[in-house]
């Protein structure tokens, strides 16, 4: 135990001694997730307020006076009119109008024989505040239009209305909260755990061979398994302090941030409780060390940084594949799930936080975790003791 301790103080000497290391997984892990979530807010509400103010110029072919006087209620719209249908999709494209609205010639014979009208509306579909804005005239228009013919008819709007939906919520605002966002969570965690422990893992094993100090630490009368126990501990270390850290900074963000609803607020400390915290850091403990071992059993046989990195960011994909799998509606935590790794990691994170979690399960997602990481250590150290690989 004295031996490993030693090595994992050597170790993590050497790589606080670089700035650029504490930058990157104490400095920027603390401060990612306050500042994406005020970022995100304000630029959230900067977009809405310039859209809000912004003029739309609306071309009408054969519109009604009723509903010309119904555009022209808000003074940012601007209608230009035509007699006829045009080429309104280079008009858009051009800019000339963002969106137009076509009535039938004969609109006015339709609705006073309460016949159903068809209305073009010429738009592009990526311009969302455009088309919302059009839709909800078109829809306040249509609606004047009904309470017309119920008066006209004389019909009680009650017989209109042969029912009335009322949706009682069974479940709770954490569980409802924690199931649409708690994918996110594992997401942020566990990419900031990889950058941490793929730069870490390639500087104590490539990174001694271009110092030509790993001869030296081979040399020492401690096991090679040691040794390589001892990066791999080092390593999930500068992997889980960041995703700790960053942790840290959404629990420190959501307290002091202005501009998220008080119900969002207590929802998500809810989640975030103490029991939640733990129980995910748990998981995150020998998933750390299993990317550590993971990561160093693929670059024990490079010779240089670059040479490192090449074979190891590519399996980046296996981990964004399924982190984004676990975000998917209509994938839940099961028994056919819960030993799939990083994806038993989301969809835990997501039971957790909603606080939904089987025990049973939950124990089955640890135990697995824990056997990839005894698996990705012994792999590694199978690598590490090949000295034609590491001595190269």
């Amino acid at each position: 135990m004295s031996h490993l301790l030693l090595i994992i103080k050597k170790e993590l000497s050497e790589l606080l001694r670089d700035k650029k290391t504490i930058i990157n997984s104490i400095v920027l892990p603390t401060l990612l997730v306050p500042l994406l979530i005020f970022g995100a807010i304000k630029v959230t509400e900067m977009i809405k307020e310039n859209e809000g103010e912004k003029t739309v110029k609306i071309g009408l072919v054969n519109a009604p006076d009723d509903f010309v006087k119904l555009v022209k209620n808000d003074t940012l719209n601007k209608i230009i009119n035509y007699e006829e249908v045009v080429d309104f999709k280079s008009l858009i494209s051009e800019g000339t109008i963002q969106t137009a609205v076509v009535f039938p010639a004969d609109w006015k014979l339709q609705m006073d024989s309460l016949r159903t009208g068809d209305i073009q509306i010429h738009r592009n579909g990526t311009k969302d505040n455009v088309n919302g804005r059009v839709t909800k005239m078109l829809q306040a228009y249509n609606a004047r239009i009904k309470e017309k013919r119920i008066a006209q008819l004389q019909i009680s709007v009650e017989k209109l209305t042969p029912f009335r939906e009322n949706y009682i919520e069974v479940s709770e605002q954490k569980e409802l909260i924690g199931k649409r966002i708690g994918g996110f969570i594992p997401y942020l965690f566990i990419l900031t755990m990889w950058g941490g422990c793929l730069l870490a893992a390639i500087d104590l094993v490539t990174g001694e061979k271009e110092r030509k100090t790993i001869e030296t630490t081979l040399s020492l009368p401690v096991s090679k398994f040691t040794v390589l126990l001892g990066k791999a501990i080092v390593a999930s270390l500068l992997g889980f302090i960041p995703a700790l850290l960053n942790l840290v900074g959404l629990i420190v963000g959501l307290k002091f941030i202005d501009g998220i609803p008080d119900s969002l607020k207590l929802a998500i400390n809810e989640m975030l409780n103490f029991q939640s915290i733990t129980m995910i850091m748990l998981l995150l403990i020998p998933f750390s060390l299993f990317l550590a071992g993971f990561i160093i059993a693929l670059v024990a046989g490079a010779t240089t940084f670059k040479e490192a990195q090449s074979k190891a960011t590519p399996i980046i994909m296996l981990i964004i594949i399924p982190l984004v799998l676990a975000m998917m509606p209509g994938i839940e935590l099961s028994w056919a799930t819960v030993l799939v790794p990083v994806l038993n990691i989301g969809l835990g994170v997501k039971e957790i936080m909603a606080g939904t979690i089987d025990m049973f399960q939950y124990a089955a997602i640890l135990a697995s975790l824990v056997a990839f990481a005894v698996a990705a250590i012994y792999f590694s150290y199978k690598k590490f003791s090949d000295e034609h690989a590491i001595l190269k």
